[in-house]
């Protein structure tokens, strides 16, 4: 059976005066990565519940922040996406020309 799934995440980038670089990467590599970093994330998650609140202003917002957002949740929503968005095959995720550089990532 035909799928239009997209195996690869290609990296392109282009200087202006220098040779074009284009990065191959495999889209198990991408989903195995963003698991084991939500993994560790959640790890640091679990050890921050046992850290106490400082009392200085700037740092109770900041381990707040930690506390309820969950960054491991974050990440695991992007890859979702990055697999859902892999059944798109020859899709543009990000295309910026800056003058100078131009990168664009694609999946194929």
């Amino acid at each position: 059976m035909w799928t239009n799934s997209a195996y690869f995440l290609i990296v392109r980038v282009r200087l202006q005066g220098q040779r074009n670089f284009r990065f191959p990467i495999p889209l198990r590599v991408v989903d195995e990565w963003f698991e084991a970093l939500a993994d560790l994330i959640r790890i640091g998650e679990t050890a921050l519940r046992f850290v106490p609140i400082p009392h200085e202003p700037a740092s109770k917002r900041h381990m707040n922040w930690i506390r309820t957002l969950y960054p491991s949740r974050i990440i695991r929503t992007a890859n979702i996406l990055l697999k859902d968005l892999s059944h798109h095959k020859g899709l543009d995720v990000v295309d910026v020309d800056t003058g100078d550089v131009q990168v664009k990532i694609h999946l194929r």
